[in-house]
């Protein structure tokens, strides 16, 4: 029993000596200091790369670059290292070094190279298709560009087409060196008229270096073709009211001759015996409740026999923003009524003077005009006989001209500049609206020193057979002493402005003046002050008309039997 005791005892003793044994080996098996790899590179995004040391003594390990990291930075025995690189700024390589310094044995080294960014410029998309037409605010397409150099844009289209994609306003921002950034972009587009398709080639081109450009195309959809028919016309009238947005919309399954706001040309009316083509075409037209931000429709040229258009009643009327009339309408050869009524519009094309010889009459009421535009002239338009720049006011109420300091407030002139007196000299005119603008200052009394002067009447005024005897009576006061000024106006109003001094006697005096409803529309002016703190109104207003009517007995009003 006691043999067999010694025997176990003795094969425990042994078999923990042969564990003691294999430990003792497996500490005693690592000797010196070897790393598996003396080079690591990285691509400029940076990362994590793993190197594995050996040591049978301790070890500490030192960078040189702050860029760089290793973890652990010590350690004994066999260990796996985590260098960690961050990301560059910089297109060149950058180099650092990782030395490991083990107790009693000689310094290792880890060369790590990171790769600098290439100068690249790249885009989230190659190709988009935007239809001919869309909702205002609603027309763009946004692209991503990803680039670490700065870029230009350039926008190439067919050279018969116009610029129909808008570059956009934008920054590229490099604070982070030569890593890529991302700029997002909106391109606008214009609506496409033609009927066929148009494309455009957006280059993003480096401003700096020999690096290869990212082409971006853009294809627009065509356009419905408008013929010069009938149905030419009620397509044009259908695309003109989605660009506009106008919320009073027409039932397109019903005839063309039923929409509201739309006359066509009969069969008994002169102008179609004389041009039969005309029949059934669009010769009247009114927009009106509509909601944008864009001068008038190019579809507007397609209406070819229109002679009356117009629009009114835009909701951004109000706006601080520039808008032009648009060369659309001057292309209507047979136009005479035009009215751009409360649209928003603040200056008129040069263009527009093509329609001098057919032009009758132009209401550009409540609009945005600052100044009269300048191609408003006899000259220009010969056969106009209506003209109405009321209501030129973009914040309605104002107290005083001479502290007023907002941007663009409206009309506001002195009606003794020349700017002014240019409209008195249009003898055609019968009927001149001027009412509620910011018009300040004294009327023109004198024309003696006015380019191309107004004269006064004369014997030959009195005497015109197409006058009849209404000047016959007046002929004492008017011959050499009253300008001849607005002779043929029936209506001309100026009230509720800031004119102020006397009433010059070419109003007083004035033939029509009766029919201008003066009391009302002409002396009346408003409530506040003018550019030099004087209250607005005529010093001499008449109590009533009886001057008048004894100089002009025919016409006063006379009582009918009933």
């Amino acid at each position: 029993m006691k043999s067999l005791l010694k025997i176990a005892f003795s094969f425990l003793v042994g078999g923990i000596c042969i564990l003691s044994a294999c430990d003792d080996s497996d500490d005693n098996a690592i000797s010196g200091f070897t790393l598996d790899t003396e080079i690591v590179t990285l691509d400029a995004t940076g990362g994590t790369e793993v190197v594995k040391v050996a040591s049978g003594t301790k070890w500490i390990a030192k960078v040189d670059q702050p860029w760089l990291q290793i973890m652990p930075a010590n350690g004994v025995g066999a260990t796996e290292c985590k260098i960690v690189v961050d990301t560059t700024l910089s297109h060149d390589m950058r180099q650092a070094t990782i030395t490991f310094m083990p107790e009693g044995v000689a310094a290792k080294k880890v060369e790590v190279n990171q790769q600098g960014y290439n100068k690249s410029i790249g885009i989230s998309i190659k190709e988009v298709e935007v239809p001919n037409m869309g909702k205002y605010g609603k027309r763009f397409f946004d692209v991503s560009v990803v680039s670490n150099v700065d870029f230009d844009i350039n926008i190439a289209t067919d050279a018969t087409k116009k610029d129909w994609v808008e570059k956009p306003r934008y920054q590229v921002n490099l604070n982070q060196g030569a890593r890529p950034r991302t700029t997002k972009l909106r391109f606008n587009w214009k609506m496409n008229t033609d009927p066929e398709e148009r494309t455009a080639m957006v280059s993003f081109d480096a401003k700096e270096g020999e690096i290869e450009s990212a082409v971006l195309k853009v294809i627009q959809e065509a356009a419905p073709e408008i013929t010069d028919t009938r149905s030419g016309d009620s397509l044009a009238l259908i695309i003109i009211q989605e660009k506009i947005n106008t919320m009073a919309k027409w039932d397109t399954s019903e005839k063309m001759e039923y929409w509201r706001n739309v006359i066509l040309w009969e069969k008994k009316d002169k102008e179609v015996k004389e041009n039969p083509a005309m029949l059934g075409r669009v010769r009247s037209v009114g927009y009106t409740m509509i909601s944008t931000k864009e001068e008038l429709p190019e579809e507007v040229a397609k209406l070819t026999y229109l002679e009356t258009l117009s629009f009114g009643s835009n909701t951004n009327t109000m706006l601080l923003f520039d808008l032009s009339l648009g060369t659309a309408v001057c292309e209507l050869k047979h136009l005479k009524h035009l009215t751009i009524y409360a649209y928003g519009i603040t200056k008129l094309p040069d263009e527009l003077t093509k329609l001098g010889g057919t032009l009758e009459s132009l209401d550009l009421s409540s609009n945005n005009f600052n100044s009269i535009p300048t191609i408003l002239t006899p000259a220009n338009f010969p056969k106009l006989t209506s003209l109405s720049l009321s209501g030129m006011r973009r914040y309605g109420s104002y107290s005083s001209l001479k502290t007023e300091t907002r941007k663009e407030p409206g009309l506001m002139i002195d009606v003794s500049s020349n700017a002014f007196k240019n409209l008195l000299k249009w003898e055609n005119l019968k009927v001149l609206n001027l009412s509620y603008n910011l018009l300040y200052g004294k009327l023109p009394a004198n024309f003696y020193t006015f380019d191309a002067p107004i004269r006064k009447y004369t014997d030959e005024d009195i005497n015109d057979p197409a006058r009849g005897d209404t000047l016959k009576t007046a002929k004492d006061v008017l011959v050499g002493k009253v300008f001849r000024v607005l002779p043929n106006a029936i209506r001309v109003s100026m009230n509720l402005n800031f004119i102020t001094g006397e009433i010059p006697d070419w109003v007083k005096y004035h033939p029509n003046l009766s029919k201008w409803d003066p009391f009302t529309l002409f002396f009346t002016q408003d409530i506040g002050y003018d550019k030099s703190g004087n209250l607005p109104g005529f010093t001499n207003e008449p109590a009533n008309l009886d001057y008048y009517y004894e100089l002009y007995p025919l016409n006063k009003p006379k009582l009918t039997e009933e």
